[in-house]
């Protein structure tokens, strides 16, 4: 049997300054911890206090940041957040501490491990070490998780699995930490998330976050500049949002945007790492889900209760540049959705469709691209990204990214949004007003690596009370069944493997050369790069933004330097014990070199102004090199993608602004296409074809078979109805008839239009709402005569929607038809009838129109049948005339001429009839 699992605690670790000795003992952690005040959930995210490159702390560190005699540890961490879930469960079901302690059946712990050198912690201990520390029973089952920058998330959805099938009731705590020191060391432990052969290759998280920006950018035809306004735009609002949240570690800090990163990106647009812990409890305990919602606290403005509906997760090849799908296809973004709305029984749209969303954002291109997979389109993406849908209170980027922490985080951040914590969240100009009584539905998503391992949850939430929750606990899901959208999306999967060198093929022989895919371009950091270049790339890198500080008439001369220093390290790399001694090695080179420029003169003014460490530091910022990832063709789908640094000849960044195919020449050199939407892919905005008539295809083709000839076909270009097929096709929740008609272009019968329906369309419309005091009393007689009224429509299928004294009736026949062509007339007439004179009865007058046609089928907003059809143009056009005629009921019928008059008036033997050229209108 398949559990509902419910959140019903959330918090995070007290920030060092909270965390004196005697708050680590077991003596203060077995009890109650003692209320919060508004500083102790101030900033409860931090940086590590070290100063050095290497990430080892002093303890005079931690007393000039933090006022400790000891230091902090990974351990402290998980115990401090793991208290404060454990107190806050208590005080919400007012047991004794001992019971609430007792009530934990499971433990997992997890973090990305590695990243801290003062820490050499044994990971296999440390659950088993944190139970004791919290005091919880020895039966409480305990497991370390490990992860990289998804492992909270991850831990959670294991969590999640393990309540919803345990043979009785499970309650979990799921904490996740981590420690990140500041300095080359630690950073270059985490660019270990990257497969083995793009850190070989020279890149590095802050590179691919760009490359992707770049990718979305030159796909969706924007330009640079209007990219980097909307960043902006993007980071300018999240840090407004941030003072609500004062738990992160930006809160309340002005925002600036003036130290540029990458080329798109600036500082305050990528979350900065930092340390600290988030602790949530999970349970399938229904009583104590109950008991947590029925408890009223000032603390909370809903019920402190969140659902879990789903969880779901997605890979990709490890290696950015091993994948085979273009970069913009973020597959395992795609594949979680799926995963994930499959796992909660919901539609994909599901999503789109959220309150809001708690997205990763430790670049904005990763924000985006989750924004783009849910089939939101650019625009509409940027719209949302801008408004604060995806992250009303700023995301990572403003409470700090502590890797192994920030998926745990997440699903914290929409737990205190679903119950308005007022612990965690604060008045201001973004305050929420709540939801809805039965609650909402929001999604977080969590990345492993270069979106090479992505996590998703659907949560629902916002309880008013308790009576929508308990009246759900007596419906249980059915039994999992297959997962449609995840098997959809996987064959899909493998046909976009396909779409690149189907591409590439039918650009042969359209240039000078063999034709280069350029999915993107950016600049990475000589620190990462530096295995991968060669002696002739350093020789002709140019270190731009050098000019910052050294004269222009001095640059050829320090280039020239700065290109000997990076060979020698390059030369060291090997022979040295670590990276980190390269980097060292690189970094005491350059503060020599500034020392020496300024002693002759070879600085500019503004940069004499400053020391020789700030001086380096900008030197240091400026040893990047360009460089373009492009697909070529090959046979071995991990050698298509190639790294070119540049310059190159033939070719400079400048040159790739807006150029989207190039063309390598026998002798090497690269050269430019020109720019011809004709020579662009499919998933280019700006691509086009020519146009050809439709020609019919093979009969019973299905949609699925025509994209697979297309997608295997090498031999030309496709026709401009095949690109419409194909960007269809892989779009995300693309509405059927969307696709449908881009068969039909294509003469394929699955995209025929199939034949009409029988429609009938009934337009009622309160005429006198009697005497009634209250002004729904007439609309809701008039619903219920309705309900009873239906059963005169027993052949045809029927929605019905009202809206006040308006209510209005589409019902349809698919071929094969039962009835007679005037039937349903009829049909109609009698539901007008049935409904007049019940509302006649309650002293209520209607006016109603009956029309019989033709129609075709949709699905309306709420997922059911509607009917698109002239009838109910028609029908308006009808009602709007009686309004003109005398008081009292009436019907006017559209076709009522002749016999089928006749037959109409039997039905409506006490009606008066009034003719006229093709309706008859009928009053009492």
């Amino acid at each position: 049997m398949r559990r509902r699992v419910f959140v019903v605690a959330g918090e995070y670790s007290a920030n060092p300054r909270h965390l004196p000795p005697e708050r680590r003992k077991r003596a203060f952690l077995a009890e109650p911890h003692p209320e919060l005040t508004d500083e102790e959930v101030t900033r409860l995210f931090f940086r590590f206090p070290n100063r050095s490159e290497d990430g080892r702390t002093r303890p005079e560190d931690w007393k000039r940041e933090f006022a400790l005699s000891a230091p902090i540890g990974l351990n402290d961490l998980f115990a401090s957040a793991a208290h404060r879930a454990l107190t806050s469960l208590y005080r919400l079901t007012s047991t004794d501490y001992r019971a609430t302690r007792d009530s934990i059946t499971d433990l997992f712990v997890t973090s990305m491990p590695g990243l801290d050198p003062n820490e050499r912690m044994n990971i296999g201990l440390v659950p088993q070490a944190l139970r004791a520390a919290l005091a919880l029973p020895p039966r409480v089952v305990a497991q370390y998780v490990v992860g990289t920058s998804d492992s909270g998330a991850w831990a959670f959805a294991q969590a999640v699995r393990a309540a919803r099938n345990a043979e009785k009731p499970a309650t979990i705590i799921v904490v996740a930490g981590q420690i990140i020191p500041a300095g080359y060391a630690s950073q270059y432990q985490i660019r270990t998330v990257l497969g083995e052969n793009d850190q070989a290759r020279g890149l590095d998280m802050l590179a691919i976050g760009d490359l992707l920006m770049d990718a979305v950018r030159r796909n969706s035809g924007v330009s640079r500049a209007e990219v980097i306004a909307l960043l902006e735009r993007i980071s300018s609002r999240k840090f407004d949002a941030a003072k609500q949240y004062p738990a992160g570690i930006q809160s309340g800090k002005p925002f600036r945007r003036d130290s540029p990163r990458t080329p798109y990106f600036d500082a305050n647009d990528i979350a900065a790492p930092c340390c600290g812990a988030a602790a949530c409890i999970v349970t399938s305990d229904e009583e104590l889900a109950l008991r947590v919602a029925a408890a009223r606290s000032p603390r909370y403005q809903a019920a402190a209760v969140t659902e879990v509906l789903g969880v779901g997760e997605g890979s990709s090849n490890e290696n950015f540049l091993h994948r085979q799908s273009p970069l913009l296809f973020s597959t395992a973004v795609r594949e979680a959705l799926a995963a994930t709305a499959d796992d909660a029984r919901r539609p994909i749209s599901v999503f789109a469709s959220s309150a809001f969303g708690v997205a990763h954002d430790a670049f904005p291109s990763i924000e985006l691209s989750f924004l783009l997979a849910m089939g939101l389109s650019y625009e509409r993406s940027v719209e949302r990204m801008a408004e604060g849908w995806p992250n009303p209170f700023g995301g990572l980027l403003t409470f700090g990214h502590a890797l192994g922490a920030s998926g745990l985080v997440q699903v914290n951040k929409a737990h205190h949004l679903f119950s308005g914590d007022q612990r965690y969240l604060k008045d201001g100009p973004h305050r929420r007003q709540g939801f809805r009584e039965t609650g909402a539905i929001a999604f977080t998503s969590s990345v492993g690596g270069p979106l090479s391992h992505v996590v998703a949850t659907l949560l629902r939430g916002g309880f008013e009370d308790v009576r929508p929750l308990a009246e759900r606990t007596t419906k249980r899901p059915r039994d999992p069944g297959p997962s449609p959208l995840a098997t959809e999306w996987r064959e899909k999967r493998h046909q976009l493997r396909l779409v690149l060198p189907s591409y590439l093929a039918r650009l042969r022989g359209r240039g000078p050369g063999e034709p280069w895919y350029v999915e993107g371009v950016t600049y990475v950091s000589i620190r990462s790069s530096i295995r991968a270049l060669s002696r002739e790339d350093v020789m002709r890198v140019r270190f731009d933004g050098l000019e910052a500080v050294v004269a222009q008439a001095h640059l050829e001369e320090v280039r020239a330097q700065l290109r000997e220093v990076v060979l020698v390290v390059m030369g060291e790399v090997d022979r040295l014990a670590s990276m980190f001694d390269a980097f060292r090695l690189l970094t005491d080179e350059v503060r020599d070199l500034a020392g020496k420029w300024r002693a002759a003169g070879q600085l500019t003014p503004k940069a004499m102004a400053l020391s020789d460490d700030k001086v380096a530091a900008i030197v240091k910022e400026a040893l990047r090199v360009p460089l373009v990832i492009a697909t070529a063709p090959g046979s071995v789908p991990a050698e298509r993608r190639k790294i070119v640094f540049l310059p190159y000849p033939g070719l400079d960044y400048p040159d790739l602004e807006n150029v989207d195919v190039l063309w390598r020449q026998p002798d090497g050199r690269i050269g430019k296409a020109a720019d011809d939407p004709g020579l662009l892919p499919f998933w280019n905005v700006r691509a086009k074809r020519e146009e050809e008539r439709p020609q019919a295809g093979p009969p019973g083709s299905t949609a699925r078979e025509v994209v697979d000839g297309i997608v295997e076909s090498q031999e030309r270009p496709e026709s401009m109805a095949e690109l419409r097929l194909l960007r269809a096709w892989f779009s995300v929740d693309m509405p059927k008839p969307i696709l449908e008609e881009a068969l039909r272009r294509l003469g394929v019968e699955a995209g025929q239009v199939g034949p009409a329906m029988r429609a009938l369309v009934i337009l009622v419309e309160l005429a006198d709402g009697g005497s009634f005091a209250d002004p729904g009393a007439s609309p809701e007689i008039v619903g219920r005569a309705a309900r009873k009224a239906r059963a005169f429509l027993e052949a045809y299928e029927t929605t019905t929607v009202q809206l006040g004294n308006l209510l209005a009736v589409s019902a349809f026949e698919p071929p094969p038809f039962r009835t007679r062509p005037d039937e349903g007339l009829v049909s109609g007439v009698r539901f007008a009838r049935e409904l007049t004179r019940a509302a006649l009865e309650t002293g209520l007058s209607l006016r109603a129109a009956v029309v019989a046609g033709q129609g075709a089928v949709y699905e309306d907003a709420e997922g059911r049948h509607g009917l698109a059809s002239e009838a109910t143009a028609r029908a308006w056009e009808l009602l709007t005339s009686l309004r003109g005629g005398p008081a009292g009921p009436a019907i006017a019928v559209d076709g009522a001429v002749g016999l089928v008059r006749e037959r109409v008036q039997q039905r409506l033997r006490d009606w008066s009839a009034e003719p006229a050229d093709s309706s008859t209108i009928f009053r009492i």
